[in-house]
């Protein structure tokens, strides 16, 4: 394949690993400042000042706007996929093959727009404000769930397990960063006002959080103060670790079991102190319950205001 067609094997390379992420269910990561990960946010796609490495290849860019579940990811990889689109002519083909594979309607409509005005700057503007709007307007509705799910199970009217299950999904396709999540987590598992049996269940899904989620979870509750209930969520950590590596070595164990830490060749206990025994939805526009906002919580758990001001 000739780069100057646009295309290259390495954007194909790039394309089938960012398939392989949405298969696995991990997320998209992008490498800030000091090397450290970051979850790639709609904005960053967004960014014209920002550059994005193997996300800036037009293939990524299409599997993105195809696969992503979320429609403000997927729009935002449509739209810096124009550029190329408007400079190649195999990849306005591509692009055209997006907008109809795409299984979002706001995505197509606009990739269609894009494509009747041949890319005209006007076009992209048009879009682009579009694009930065439903962002912060489905980021407000994971918001708003989250913290009417929050006041309901303070309130005793959700039952933990459907929280943590609609928490782990909002956190999931609501595009936190990771240190929001972290400290979503975190307040979570410190609050007083949260049941322990709530904080369990958190661990016992630690599989279903981004990588770098968990490794600052395991790191966080196996350093926290040996209080009573501290020490049963470390026991309870140590369990579910020790449960794990027993899987990774049985024969029969599902091949999902062997990747519960990512694949990493640190010693994932070790790292988390782990071996002392002292050691203590997705369509387009998600269904989204319990709209209102709830009060300022004068309880040990954490505000609609706090979760607010952490989402911006």
């Amino acid at each position: 394949m000739r780069k100057d067609l646009g295309i290259s094997y390495d954007g194909l390379k790039y394309a089938l690993s960012i398939k392989d992420n949405y298969r696995s269910g991990e997320p998209l990561t992008v490498t800030g400042a000091g090397a450290q990960q970051r979850l790639l946010m709609p904005e960053h796609l967004l960014s014209n000042d920002l550059a994005l490495m193997q996300y800036d290849d037009p293939l990524a860019l299409a599997v993105i706007a195809t696969k992503d579940p979320e429609s403000p990811m997927a729009l935002a990889a449509a739209i810096r996929m124009g550029p190329h689109a408007k400079c190649k002519e195999l990849i306005t083909g591509v692009f055209e093959v997006v907008s109809e594979a795409t299984k979002h309607e706001l995505v197509a409509d606009c990739a269609k727009l894009l494509s009747r005005n041949a890319f005209s700057p006007e076009a992209f503007q048009l879009v682009r404000n579009r694009a930065s709007n439903h962002v912060v307007e489905i980021r407000e509705a994971y918001r708003r769930a989250m913290a009417g799910n929050l006041r309901a199970l303070l309130d005793c009217k959700m039952a933990a397990r459907e929280f943590v299950e609609e928490f782990i999904e909002l956190a999931s396709h609501g595009n936190l960063r990771i240190d929001i999540y972290r400290r979503l987590v975190m307040k979570l598992m410190r609050s007083d006002a949260v049941r322990p049996s709530v904080k369990f269940m958190l661990l016992e899904r630690l599989d279903k959080f981004p990588q770098m989620v968990k490794l600052q979870i395991v790191n966080e509750v196996n350093s926290a103060p040996d209080t009573p209930e501290y020490q049963t969520l470390k026991q309870e950590l140590r369990w579910i670790y020790e449960s794990k590596a027993r899987e990774k070595t049985t024969p029969e164990a599902p091949e999902t079991s062997k990747n519960w830490f990512g694949g990493l060749s640190l010693d994932y206990g070790a790292a988390a102190g782990l071996q002392s025994r002292n050691a203590i939805i997705k369509p387009q526009q998600p269904t989204l319950k319990r709209q209102s906002v709830p009060s300022m919580m004068a309880s040990g758990g954490f505000s609609s205001r706090e979760i607010s001001s952490w989402l911006n």
